[in-house]
């Protein structure tokens, strides 16, 4: 379940709408600064809204921080959710919910990069909130194991949460290290090969049908 952040704005769509373009300022503003030297003076005027504007969406630094977690874990269960509704196959399910975590790392490297930063930086509860969600996630990946290894045979991996966890976490490299592979790969090749790595560790083949 997720954590309410109170708001003096009762209009939904706006308080989302407000809260997503405060989100993607406050990456800006992290990245650059780190989240200690970072001000919601800064998100503010980075989100083209006034710093007293801002606290009718947000009561703190730490609510926006929450947020920029929250929305990157949410991007996963999004991207996998849309898998599991296209496919039925256990195989390609499996595989579609790797390629799917990969694409979204891609694509939000400065967020996943902020996440394993700065989680040490958020209050306790929204830390463990936060930690819950990816867990649930890892979880989502080892009941997609569990159908695969029914389906079709055992994983490489015996244990189901190791193998869930090298599915969700292996990928995170290219955040983590994007500084050095985007200057020797291209986009595409950095994601295949990543994806081949981690199905040939796990021992699933890439291939369905």
């Amino acid at each position: 379940m997720k954590r309410s952040i109170d708001s003096q704005v009762r209009n939904h769509d706006l308080v989302s709408q407000r809260r997503d373009d405060i989100v993607q300022a406050a990456i800006r503003v992290f990245r650059a600064n780190g989240f200690h030297e970072a001000t919601t003076r800064m998100i503010a005027r980075e989100a083209n809204v006034t710093q007293s504007n801002l606290y009718n969406y947000v009561r703190t630094k730490g609510d926006i921080l929450y947020l920029v977690c929250e929305h990157l874990v949410g991007l996963y269960e999004e991207g996998l959710a849309k898998v599991l509704e296209q496919h039925a196959d256990p195989h390609a399910r499996l595989i579609g919910g790797l390629r799917a975590i990969l694409a979204i790392m891609l694509q939000h490297k400065d967020e996943l990069v902020l996440l394993y930063n700065e989680t040490h930086a958020l209050a306790k509860d929204d830390r463990r909130q936060i930690l819950k969600s990816v867990s649930r996630l890892n979880g989502a990946f080892q009941r997609l194991i569990a159908e695969y290894e029914a389906a079709v045979g055992p994983l490489a991996v015996s244990n189901r949460r190791v193998a869930a966890n090298l599915m969700t976490f292996v990928p995170a490299i290219v955040a983590l290290r994007w500084w050095d592979l985007s200057t020797h790969a291209r986009w595409d090749e950095i994601e295949d090969q990543i994806f081949a790595f981690v199905l040939n560790g796990i021992g699933v083949s890439p291939k369905t049908g």
